[in-house]
């Protein structure tokens, strides 16, 4: 079955993964799509515009979405990030060993499982990774500068319930 198909039920219900969406309002689906598109364009533009300050700093997204699973004081295993991350152990485990290897993660003994070290920022990776966000907030100040209060605020809301329903949540 599609992902996405109209019933024939009116008003417009939506079989979306095997729920029912009323889309009885009067969004329609062409708008639907283009934010689906836009929300898209911005994750590109976003992470084109990150790739730029932090080559910058010796680092990329991966290893800035890792630093911030462990910032500031978390010890997590290499499958407890890729979980969060919703990537592979795979993935992650090479960006660890690379943030090992840069001397910004350090490495201990997991309690619960012999195998799987429990991974945190030392001091060196909680500077840097301070760095990042220090340059982050002025982007995003200019980012978000002509923006209403209410225009943010209906953002938010509107981005949280579209991950919610993609099961992604949001922390």
């Amino acid at each position: 079955m599609p992902i996405c198909q109209e019933t024939s039920v009116r008003p417009r219900l939506v079989i979306f993964d095997n729920s029912i969406v009323n889309w009885s309002h009067k969004l329609d689906r062409d708008k639907a799509y283009e934010i689906t598109w836009l929300i898209r364009r911005l994750f590109r533009a976003l992470g084109a515009r990150a790739d730029e300050y932090l080559g910058a700093a010796g680092q990329t997204a991966a290893d800035r979405a890792v630093m911030e699973f462990l910032h500031p004081h978390a010890r997590l295993s290499v499958p407890e990030i890729a979980r969060r991350y919703k990537v592979s152990r795979q993935h992650v485990q090479v960006t660890v060993n690379k943030l090992l290897d840069q001397g910004l993660l350090a490495s201990e003994e997991n309690p619960k499982h012999k195998r799987s070290s429990l991974i945190r920022l030392n001091r060196a990776g909680r500077e840097r990774f301070g760095e990042i966000q220090r340059t982050e907030v002025v982007l995003v100040d200019k980012l978000f500068a002509d923006l209403s209060g209410s225009d943010i605020d209906v953002t938010r809301r509107t981005l949280r319930r579209l991950l919610d329903r993609l099961n992604l949540g949001y922390q």
